[in-house]
């Protein structure tokens, strides 16, 4: 064969190849762009480790994508076999093939949220946490009052312990913050105390307005040598609560009950809030003694026992339930 027939050969070959292999690309490129088959958002968890073509049968399976074959196609033309995140992503209906393998490159994944309310015990908390779908692994002990009550962003994945860290410390960073700002004179010697006092407003009160003045009384109380006499304390270290407080739970002799023991109980008795750490560290400036419950979830609040004990029979005689607490032989005397 002349060496003219022979390059006239290899040059249609080569034209035909690259015809071909440009043919090929373009027909790739035109399935990758086109628009997906989903219809409605589905949301789907790619699990760690999968590799490209377990992550194109969870897409098929999800009805984000129509072919298999073509997302492993476009996973190797753009690369992306080495940045394919795991996760919970979100895919819009009509997503092409080269959108969902940019948001799986870009980890665009989905953040949660659990919220956790003020008044919580940590026992409380720790079997939300249990409870919430997407968090994995065992929880790490804390004690009573360590965990900040908020909503908290999480991702599909994370770990309960990694979450509570965020939570303890950000129960640090609240009663530093109110401790500093804390009102000069307050009978409260350590941050502790403050937690502790700032627990019990939060049992007593879901009012933002009445958290500050509800403070006020138990610091009053304090000052003046009188016992808190607080109900959520005497609840909290009950042995056999049910719901309702008994005169028999009032004479139980445990450290948390305040009709018993003087001054504060020995430690938090759930989790506050910021809002009630605040109306701790800042509490109303008023004179007012008792308060009880007005059957409306708010208080009445008083200066003097006899006051007090008008409210209570005015009350008991409408909607109040006569398990009110009356206050201490001591209270009395004021």
């Amino acid at each position: 064969m002349s060496q003219p027939r022979y390059f006239a050969r290899v040059l249609i070959v080569t034209m035909l190849t690259i015809g071909v292999v440009w043919a090929g690309y373009t027909a790739a490129l035109l399935h990758l762009r086109k628009p997906g088959p989903l219809l409605q958002p589905v949301e789907v968890v790619l699990p760690k480790g999968a590799n490209s073509a377990e992550i194109a049968d969870r897409l098929a399976v999800a009805g984000v994508i129509d072919n298999t074959f073509w997302f492993r196609v476009a996973v190797k033309l753009t690369f992306s076999d080495i940045v394919l995140k795991a996760g919970e992503y979100r895919f819009e209906p009509k997503m092409t093939v080269l959108h969902v393998i940019r948001k799986i490159t870009g980890g665009d994944v989905i953040d949660r949220r659990i919220t956790l309310p003020e008044g919580l015990t940590t026992t409380d908390i720790t079997r939300r946490l249990m409870e919430t779908e997407g968090l994995y692994g065992p929880p790490l002990s804390f004690g009573e009052g360590a965990l900040l009550p908020e909503t908290y962003k999480f991702r599909y994945g994370d770990k309960r312990l990694d979450l509570m860290r965020r939570m303890a410390d950000n129960m640090n960073d609240a009663v530093e913050k109110a401790w500093a700002q804390r009102d000069p004179g307050l009978p409260l010697n350590t941050p502790l105390e403050l937690l502790t006092l700032a627990s019990i407003v939060e049992k007593e009160t879901s009012l933002d307005s009445e958290r500050a003045t509800i403070a006020g009384v138990y610091i009053n109380r304090l000052k003046k040598g009188m016992k808190l006499q607080a109900d959520p304390t005497v609840i909290y270290g009950a042995s056999d609560y049910e719901g309702d407080i008994t005169r028999a739970h009032l004479k139980e002799d445990h450290a948390y009950n305040t009709y018993i023991v003087d001054g504060l109980p020995p430690g938090p008795i759930c989790n506050p809030g910021r809002a009630s750490l605040m109306a701790t560290a800042r509490p109303a400036k008023t004179d007012y003694l008792f308060f009880v419950a007005d059957g409306k979830g708010g208080h009445l609040f008083s200066r003097t026992y006899d006051e007090h004990r008008a409210h209570v029979r005015r009350l008991m005689g409408k909607t109040v339930s006569p398990t009110v607490p009356a206050p201490s032989p001591a209270a009395t005397k004021l």
